[in-house]
């Protein structure tokens, strides 16, 4: 059971309701949008990378991916695993973002990255050979794309766990998680 009450729509401002009533109906949309003013601009910040963003879809799935392992977040896990399926990546792929590096079922360019993203997690500052190797293979808006989507994830995971989001009672396969369009028509 989440630790707070999921908020009533009904309750929420008007730009927090409108915005929930696009989303997929999710545990963590649902909790976040409570969250008052930090929800919108939160939320648009996500858009940017799922929907406009510089990494490969999959590189970016991976990523999401990894760092779920490296913060034990379930729920995190269990969403990004369905958005990776929806998108068309293999189940062993998607098994890998929790095992060793290299892995054989990636590319040059994923491996760099997820092991810049083991040693970003573990450091805060990642090694400077392993941001150049990464780099290499996804240029400067990669790069800053990643590193950024890094910290994002870190602080979904935490925000998760802390609050105990828990799953929800039916999987949503095809919720559109993978496509969420925070603008309103704006």
């Amino acid at each position: 059971m989440a630790k707070l009450p999921y908020p009533d729509p009904a309750a929420l401002p008007e730009e927090n309701r409108k915005l929930l009533e696009t989303l997929p109906p999710l545990n963590i949309f649902r909790m976040l949008s409570g969250a008052g003013a930090s929800f919108p601009p939160f939320m648009a910040l996500i858009n940017a990378y799922l929907n406009h963003g510089a990494l490969d879809a999959e590189l970016r799935e991976l990523a999401i991916l990894r760092v779920g392992h490296l913060q034990a977040s379930a729920y995190e896990l269990h969403q990004h695993e369905r958005v990776s399926r929806t998108i068309g990546m293999s189940a062993e792929r998607i098994a890998a973002a929790g095992g060793p590096l290299p892995s054989p079922l990636y590319s040059e360019a994923e491996n760099a990255a997820l092991a810049f993203i083991d040693d970003q997690v573990k450091h805060v500052k990642a090694d400077g050979a392993l941001f150049d190797a990464a780099h290499k293979h996804v240029g400067d808006a990669g790069m800053q794309e990643l590193i950024l989507i890094v910290g994002i994830y870190m602080l979904v995971c935490r925000y998760l766990e802390t609050m105990e989001i828990e799953l929800e009672e039916k999987d949503i396969e095809g919720s559109g998680l993978e496509e969420i369009d925070t603008t309103m028509g704006r």
